[in-house]
């Protein structure tokens, strides 16, 4: 863990692009790929360079959703996300129908898929495990919080009370058909059991056979790319299953390598040593006027955020109300010290639309919810979050800052965002202009996300970024007991989550929701930023087409896809 404060430090850092773009060139100029391959050749084993994950794992629900990364190649969702436009399709299941009550929701599964490994057909039984799986005590999935309320599964049930729990939630018709009963109304439960979420199918038989050591060993489902290895630190190798059912990749392997470094990763895409990267916005040209080629994701659905530790008003015991960020003062002059059109072209390349409540989408959340996105957020942002240093400190010398104050901003890299540590020093140059005083840690995500998770980061900011849906968010980042993030709590959010479990009508349900986001916009819930493409950096030499949708948190999905050169 590394720490620093120094504003001139910061600032060699932004403006050292040109440097570390020298240095790639270099490299590339240099380093010979680790396998040549002809250019006129079959491209056989594709390498793609991101950024760790934080977890190198093989289990599915000891991690977030961005730790899926590098396991979605093997398993399947029971609904798939269209490539091109992002809507929801058949997947392992073929029909689903939600009962009027929302409590209730028959699925009809598609026969004659196979599990890796010769672990048999995938069935009803297997849908049940998943579920027990992404639930059971252990579980820090994303989705596990709300699973466990769909489930009716309390914070001390043990293991076996959940296997129970989740045999009465899972009802298994025959093989090829259950109905999940929930204990709450949940009518947009589709986008839960999409591949936009956590429920991976994995194989019950093997469970039996072997336990959590099986599961372990390696990722086992139903995907078009089976496992070969994982050496920790370095890569996860998969090759593709010959006539799979939905889709045969055109190459043979599959390789994730982790590349920390944004120049390094440019640099093994220039060498040839990866034909896919995360490549730095900044860098963008660069990789350009080499041959290479950026590709950006059909929709515009990253969603960039930093978030505020320690606003618990829906947890009075985990309050601390002697912390700065408690007060709403000192929240809103944090957002107005930003310089976000800066940040945006500097960094980003400009490539952005403005976000102005977390995660709520004009566009993504709008079509689901008509009428959730509240046009007075755009007409108020500019003067109630708008650059404006001088506004800034007279709200902090209101609130008794004048001297400001000391505070923790964590930097990590995440996949999809490599700038996320660049942005988090553009804060920090921009909090220390008003007389804040900011100090950043670099730090592997796993460990900030159990300090939020166990509500113990009090006096820190930090970044996310992923996909929009505001409920989800609500769910993840606002709901003050069996969640995830708790990133800003509230009874009037309790209120309309609470709400949201009772009511199926789509324009109640808007309204709810609608409300939850007005009072996050009006109280500075959060520090929102930008929405932006996912966009992958690809060598053209090898890489004919690559189509993702970009609004599945992790991004580089639908690998199996790809269309080589010929």
């Amino acid at each position: 863990m590394r720490a620093s404060s120094n504003r001139e430090t910061l600032w060699g850092g932004i403006a050292t692009l040109t440097v570390v773009v020298a240095l790639a060139w270099a490299y590339a100029g240099t380093a010979a790929p680790a396998s040549p391959v002809a250019a006129s050749a079959k491209l056989e084993r594709l390498r793609i360079a991101v950024a760790p994950l934080g977890w190198d794992t093989n289990y599915t629900w000891l991690q977030s959703r961005s730790g899926m990364l590098d396991k979605r190649p093997a398993l399947e969702y029971l609904i798939g996300v269209d490539r091109y436009t992002g809507a929801y399709i058949p997947e392992l299941a073929e029909k689903w129908q939600m009962a009027p009550d929302g409590k209730s929701w028959t699925i009809s599964l598609r026969k004659g898929v196979k599990f890796h490994d010769n672990w048999g057909e995938f069935t009803a039984k297997d849908v049940r495990h998943s579920v027990f799986l992404i639930t059971q005590p252990e579980s820090v999935q994303t989705d596990a919080g709300f699973w466990r309320t769909l489930m009716g599964i309390g914070k001390a049930d043990t293991i076996e009370d959940v296997a129970k729990k989740v045999e009465q939630g899972v009802e298994i018709v025959d093989d090829y058909h259950v109905i999940i009963h929930t204990k709450v109304a949940a009518p947009e439960l589709i986008d839960t059991l999409s591949a936009k979420g956590d429920l991976v199918m994995e194989s019950k038989a093997r469970w039996d056979a072997g336990g959590k050591e099986l599961y372990g060993q390696k990722v086992v489902g139903t995907g078009p790319f089976e496992f070969v290895e994982r050496k920790v630190g370095s890569h996860v190798l998969y090759k593709r299953v010959e006539n799979h059912w939905r889709q045969t990749p055109q190459y043979k392997e599959l390789e994730f390598r982790w590349v920390p470094e944004g120049a390094t990763r440019l640099a093994t895409l220039l060498a040839e040593e990866v034909h896919i990267s995360d490549v730095d916005r900044a860098l963008q040209q660069d990789a350009l006027a080499r041959g290479m080629k950026i590709i950006p994701s059909q929709l515009k659905a990253i969603g960039h955020e930093w978030l505020f530790g320690g606003l618990y008003f829906a947890t009075p015991e985990k309050l601390d109300p002697r912390q700065p960020f408690v007060d709403k003062r000192v929240r809103q002059a944090m957002n107005m010290a930003i310089n976000r059109h800066a940040i945006a072209n500097t960094l980003l390349g400009g490539k952005v639309d403005p976000m102005r409540v977390s995660r709520v989408h004009p566009k993504e959340d709008n079509a689901l919810w008509p009428g959730i996105y509240n046009p007075e957020w755009d007409t108020r942002f500019e003067a109630m979050y708008g650059y404006n240093p001088a506004q800034a400190k007279a709200l902090l010398q209101e609130a008794g800052y004048g001297e400001g104050f000391e505070f923790t901003v964590y930097l990590y890299t995440l996949p999809g965002l490599p700038e996320i540590i660049e942005i988090g020093q553009a804060l920090a140059l921009d909090w220390q202009a008003v007389g804040l005083k900011p100090k950043l840690v670099e730090i592997d995500f796993p460990r900030v996300r159990e300090q939020y998770r166990t509500k113990s980061i009090h006096g820190a900011v930090w970044p996310l970024r992923g996909s929009p849906n505001a409920l989800n968010v609500l769910r993840i980042f606002n709901k003050a007991q069996g969640s995830v993030v708790y990133a800003y709590e509230h009874p009037f959010i309790e209120e309309r989550l609470e709400a949201l479990g009772k009511v199926v009508d789509p324009s109640e349900r808007t309204r709810l929701l609608r409300e939850a986001a007005d009072h996050k916009f009006n109280e500075f819930a959060a520090i929102p930023m930008f929405w932006l493409n996912a966009e992958a950096g690809v060598n053209p030499k090898y890489i004919a087409e690559y189509t993702f949708p970009g609004n599945i948190t992790g991004f580089f999905t639908h690998l199996e896809y790809i269309k080589l050169a010929p």
